[in-house]
């Protein structure tokens, strides 16, 4: 359905999370953090306390920190036939973190942050060259001077599941890469 709407409106926003979400994963950090509290409230010594002041730490403090960092961060991303772009809404107005035209991207991807298989799968654009004030340095082959592109990560909080967003970039990729023209013969 998304995919019709950037065909007969010439573009897609997607916007950033609901503040919603992130509010029940404050409350949720603060009820598991609260637990290692009563943990040591309750008289909890050795191995237990340890684990508990852990608890505290990591979902008291921690968790909630970053979830409100990444809160803050205000993304869309917009897709057009043309081009995908992702865009960060700041006090001073707008700032292109990243923009490629569909012709100059290889493949839609996923990566892992972390070698932990329970680590967050998150899309990623791999194009020949992008724009945008987050652009990373091209990737090259260990000795070699071949250059491979750059990596497009997608892994702001948006207003659409990780799955949903890779299906939708995959199949906006699929449609909107421009083809070779056969020759006439």
């Amino acid at each position: 359905m998304r995919l019709e709407a950037i065909e007969e409106y010439g573009r897609l926003v997607i916007g950033p999370a609901s503040t919603i979400k992130y509010i029940g994963r404050l409350v949720v950090c603060f009820l598991i953090g609260a637990l290692g509290l009563v943990t040591l409230i309750l008289g909890a010594d050795g191995f237990v306390a340890l684990c508990a002041v852990a608890v505290i730490a990591i979902f008291g403090i921690w968790f909630p920190v970053l979830t409100v960092k990444r809160n803050r961060r205000n993304y869309h991303l917009e897709l057009t036939p043309e081009a995908v772009e992702l865009i960060q809404v700041t006090p001073d107005g707008e700032d292109t973190v990243h923009h490629a035209t569909w012709s100059v991207v290889d493949s839609v991807t996923t990566a892992r942050f972390g070698n932990r298989p329970e680590a967050p799968l998150y899309p990623v654009l791999n194009v020949e060259s992008a724009s945008g004030s987050g652009r990373r340095t091209k990737r090259r082959a260990f000795l070699s001077p071949e250059v491979y592109g750059e990596k497009f990560i997608l892994d702001q909080p948006l207003e659409v599941t990780t799955w949903e967003l890779l299906d939708l970039v995959t199949a906006a990729h699929q449609k909107f890469k421009s083809k070779p023209e056969a020759s006439d013969q």
